[in-house]
């Protein structure tokens, strides 16, 4: 008996050392798998921060066509207002190429507004009501208001696909816009 319970000793004895041995080099063996995952999911992270920092400096950069003064008058046509709406845009929204800018601020939308009000332009009701919606500071379809003025002039290139964050417009504003007053004015539509 003694060399029986000597042999079924040693087989337990193997046994526990089997079962918890290999759970630990199965586990080892995984956690090397768990790691090469890991590493790979922070390079795409990592590959897409980079890609969303690219498109933000794309998004804020400093454009050419920069206006102060609308250039337009109660006497201005309809292709003439709705070229100043579409470069007030530029300032809010994502398009691959944009050129021209004028500050969205209270004072040039309301200029704007009562230019499209007094005027007998096609256009009128369309204008009137995107012009309502900015001065109540509704900025929520900007994008669609600016495909809507990109269209109308034929646009083939710059068709916007997003609105800019509070943040990317800031930096637009201050790499455009250089007169401090305005820089604040217009970061706070």
């Amino acid at each position: 008996m003694t060399k029986v319970s000597i042999i079924i000793g040693i087989i337990l004895a193997i046994l526990i050392g089997v079962k918890y041995g290999g759970f630990n080099f199965i586990d080892t063996g995984a956690e090397p798998e768990k790691k090469h995952e890991k590493v790979e999911a922070k390079a795409v992270q990592d590959t897409d921060n980079k890609e969303k920092k690219k498109v933000d400096k794309q998004q804020t950069a400093k454009i050419g066509g920069i206006q102060y003064d609308i250039g337009i008058d109660d006497s201005s046509s309809q292709d003439a207002v709705i070229e100043v709406m579409h470069k007030m845009t530029h300032q809010k929204v994502k398009a691959k190429e944009k050129w021209g800018a004028i500050p969205m601020i209270p004072d040039t939308i309301n200029q704007v507004y009562n230019i499209v009000k007094n005027s007998e332009f096609e256009q009128k009701d369309d204008l009137l009501a995107i012009l309502l919606k900015w001065k109540k500071g509704t900025f929520s379809e900007i994008d669609d208001d600016h495909n809507y003025f990109w269209t109308y002039q034929g646009g083939t290139v710059g068709e916007a696909y997003g609105i800019m964050s509070k943040s990317e417009e800031e930096a637009f504003i201050l790499n455009n816009f250089k007169e401090e007053d305005l820089v604040s004015e217009a970061s706070s539509q």
